[in-house]
């Protein structure tokens, strides 16, 4: 590119009445004075520091596209003509590369205006180089941790207190088989069986600062009408005075697991019915051999049952005491009929016998396979307090 000459004095004239002592000079930005063919007629102390050249070197010499880099070149080129042509259409700010002296690549944020007759322009350049990193940086940071969240094979949404979606991963928007558009800003209660919203509700209410996280296992309906069922973690986000403002959950499909069991459920339910038939059978057999108790173990059943259901025991636990209840005695099949049945009063030796039927009935229960503790109960049912 060929050197400009103009006269020394045209950096002077070209400021047409900007103190080079006051805003020019000291405003903290790298101004300039542009001349309409692109020569640089007069620059400060910032532009010298942002891009290494003295204003000797530049002042009626320089073009300023010696210092734009060629990616931008055209498009700064076209706003420098529509300044002059059309200065309607021109931003008033607009980010570019420059370049250095030393070849280096940095970031403005340039504003201009035209002075006099249009002849000139007045250019100010703020360095954002820094700021230009920073906004990569967390860009990168964020499609990072989006593709992870997009990535990930659970659910994850975040909601407003009344429900409202603000945020769906990819999973979710395809297990429900809807957009992402479609989802955002609007509640999730579509997906929710109508007789569970308020139980839903109720939930969520008990998210707070003390207990920020909360677990539910819930059904939902998909698209083609299916339930099915699903794990759910949530956990509160609070404002600084502890209100709550979103919600964000993760969840897992558990359909397959839920499936698994009632099945399981199922089969130990038949397991019960079938054991508790066989325990019948041989109580009816020891109420043949022992008159005098008929009928014992049934009523001993209820009443545990009752007792267990009352102390706030699980199912399972409740299942097992009745069971438990029913063959307690069962051991008594092992003593000898005519001391069941004996009419009077038993001798030392026979009440001894009598005595080690939890013992037998224990044996007898260690022999079968079920999941409850039968034996131990069945050992204990005789024992004191003391």
């Amino acid at each position: 590119m060929p050197e400009r000459t103009r006269p020394p004095n045209d950096s002077i004239q070209a400021l047409e009445g900007i103190s080079r002592d006051t805003v020019f000079e000291h405003s903290g930005a790298a101004n300039m004075v542009v001349a309409s063919d692109t020569t640089l007629l007069a620059v400060n102390g910032r532009f010298e520091e942002l891009t290494g050249y003295s204003k000797e070197e530049v002042e009626g010499k320089m073009s300023w596209t010696k210092l734009v880099h060629p990616d931008d070149l055209e498009r700064m080129t076209e706003i420098h003509r529509m300044r002059r042509e059309n200065p309607s259409l021109v931003p008033a700010s607009y980010e570019y590369r420059f370049l250095t002296i030393n070849g280096d690549i940095r970031w403005g944020l340039l504003t201009g205006a035209t002075l006099a007759n249009g002849s000139r322009s007045l250019i100010s350049v703020v360095d954002v180089t820094l700021l230009k990193e920073k906004e990569a940086t967390l860009s990168r940071t964020e499609r990072f941790y989006k593709n992870i969240v997009h990535t990930q094979t659970e659910l994850i949404i975040r909601f407003t207190p009344d429900l409202v979606l603000t945020f769906v991963n990819d999973a979710y928007c395809r297990f429900y088989g809807e957009s992402r558009e479609s989802l955002i800003g609007r509640t999730f209660t579509h997906h929710v069986l109508p007789e569970d919203i308020e139980e839903q509700r109720n939930y969520f209410s008990g998210i707070t600062p003390e207990n920020p996280i909360q677990e539910i296992e819930e059904r939902t309906k998909v698209s083609s009408g299916e339930i099915r069922w699903q794990h759910w973690t949530d956990k509160g986000i609070f404002d600084e005075a502890g209100i709550l403002v979103e919600i964000q959950s993760s969840g897992r499909d558990i359909t397959d697991l839920h499936r698994t069991r009632e099945k399981l459920d199922d089969t130990i339910e038949k397991l019960r019915h079938s054991f508790g038939l066989s325990i019948e059978m041989a109580g009816k057999i020891i109420e043949v051999r022992d008159p005098f108790t008929a009928g014992h173990q049934r009523r001993v059943a209820r009443l545990a049952k009752a007792i267990a259901a009352e102390m706030g025991l699980d199912r399972d636990q409740i299942i097992a005491t009745e069971l438990a209840s029913l063959a307690h005695d069962v051991g008594k099949i092992q003593v000898p009929s005519e001391i069941l049945s004996k009419p009077g009063v038993l001798h030392a030796a026979e009440w001894a016998i009598i005595r080690q039927h939890p013992i037998y009935s224990s044996n007898i229960l260690k022999t079968l396979q079920t999941p409850w503790n039968l034996a131990e109960i069945a050992l204990q049912h005789h024992e004191r307090v003391d």
